[in-house]
Protein backbone atom coordinates (compact mmCIF):
# COMPACT_ATOMS: atom_id res chain seq x y z
CA UNK A 1 0.00 0.00 0.00
CA UNK A 2 1.52 3.30 -1.07
CA UNK A 3 1.03 6.34 1.10
CA UNK A 4 0.18 9.89 0.10
CA UNK A 5 2.89 11.69 2.08
CA UNK A 6 4.30 13.71 -0.84
CA UNK A 7 0.90 15.02 -1.98
CA UNK A 8 -0.67 15.45 1.48
CA UNK A 9 2.25 17.32 3.00
CA UNK A 10 2.93 19.27 -0.21
CA UNK A 11 -0.67 20.49 -0.35
CA UNK A 12 -0.50 21.60 3.28
CA UNK A 13 2.72 23.55 2.59
CA UNK A 14 1.28 25.81 -0.12
CA UNK A 15 1.63 29.43 0.95
CA UNK A 16 3.12 28.63 4.38
CA UNK A 17 6.17 30.72 5.24
CA UNK A 18 8.64 29.48 7.84
CA UNK A 19 8.08 25.77 7.15
CA UNK A 20 10.23 23.31 5.22
CA UNK A 21 9.02 20.33 3.25
CA UNK A 22 11.47 17.46 3.76
CA UNK A 23 11.99 14.51 1.42
CA UNK A 24 14.02 11.72 2.93
CA UNK A 25 14.18 8.06 3.80
CA UNK A 26 12.97 6.48 7.04
CA UNK A 27 12.79 2.93 8.35
CA UNK A 28 9.30 1.42 8.36
CA UNK A 29 8.80 -0.12 11.83
CA UNK A 30 6.47 -2.79 10.40
CA UNK A 31 9.22 -4.47 8.36
CA UNK A 32 12.46 -2.68 9.30
CA UNK A 33 13.14 -1.65 5.70
CA UNK A 34 13.87 1.84 4.30
CA UNK A 35 11.21 3.77 2.38
CA UNK A 36 10.87 7.24 0.86
CA UNK A 37 8.94 9.63 3.06
CA UNK A 38 7.95 13.30 3.18
CA UNK A 39 7.21 15.49 6.20
CA UNK A 40 7.15 19.13 7.29
CA UNK A 41 9.50 20.86 9.73
CA UNK A 42 9.36 24.14 11.58
CA UNK A 43 12.02 24.65 14.21
CA UNK A 44 12.08 21.59 16.45
CA UNK A 45 8.61 20.36 15.40
CA UNK A 46 7.64 17.86 12.71
CA UNK A 47 4.21 17.75 11.10
CA UNK A 48 3.00 14.87 8.94
CA UNK A 49 -0.44 14.86 7.32
CA UNK A 50 0.01 11.66 5.31
CA UNK A 51 -2.69 9.00 5.14
CA UNK A 52 -5.31 11.23 6.82
CA UNK A 53 -3.26 11.69 9.99
CA UNK A 54 -2.28 14.89 11.77
CA UNK A 55 1.02 14.00 13.42
CA UNK A 56 2.85 16.68 15.40
CA UNK A 57 6.00 15.51 17.18
CA UNK A 58 9.27 16.92 18.41
CA UNK A 59 11.81 16.58 15.60
CA UNK A 60 14.18 14.56 17.79
CA UNK A 61 11.49 11.94 18.52
CA UNK A 62 10.29 11.79 14.90
CA UNK A 63 13.86 11.19 13.72
CA UNK A 64 14.42 8.51 16.39
CA UNK A 65 11.20 6.68 15.46
CA UNK A 66 12.15 6.62 11.76
CA UNK A 67 15.88 6.08 12.26
CA UNK A 68 16.39 9.30 10.27
CA UNK A 69 18.68 9.96 8.52
CA UNK A 70 19.05 6.55 6.88
CA UNK A 71 22.53 6.24 5.40
CA UNK A 72 23.49 6.80 2.60
CA UNK A 73 20.32 8.82 1.82
CA UNK A 74 20.32 12.61 2.16
CA UNK A 75 17.50 14.85 3.35
CA UNK A 76 16.19 17.42 0.86
CA UNK A 77 14.47 20.50 2.29
CA UNK A 78 12.30 22.99 0.41
CA UNK A 79 10.33 26.10 1.26
CA UNK A 80 6.87 26.38 -0.29
CA UNK A 81 8.06 28.45 -3.25
CA UNK A 82 10.86 26.01 -4.14
CA UNK A 83 8.41 23.13 -3.73
CA UNK A 84 5.92 24.77 -6.08
CA UNK A 85 8.49 25.31 -8.82
CA UNK A 86 9.70 21.71 -8.59
CA UNK A 87 6.16 20.36 -8.57
CA UNK A 88 5.26 22.30 -11.72
CA UNK A 89 8.54 21.47 -13.47
CA UNK A 90 8.28 17.73 -12.71
CA UNK A 91 4.50 17.34 -12.89
CA UNK A 92 4.22 15.49 -9.57
CA UNK A 93 4.47 16.01 -5.79
CA UNK A 94 7.83 14.28 -5.43
CA UNK A 95 10.34 13.03 -4.68
CA UNK A 96 12.30 15.27 -7.04
CA UNK A 97 15.97 15.11 -6.01
CA UNK A 98 16.21 11.62 -4.57
CA UNK A 99 15.61 8.04 -5.58
CA UNK A 100 14.21 6.36 -2.47
CA UNK A 101 14.41 2.58 -2.19
CA UNK A 102 10.59 2.25 -2.28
Amino acid sequence: MAGDCYAANGRWMIGKDGYQLVHGVAILPRDGKPFGHCWIEKGNQVLDFSNGKKVKLPKKLFYELGNIPVKPHKLYKYNWEEMGKLMVRNGHWGPWDSKPPR
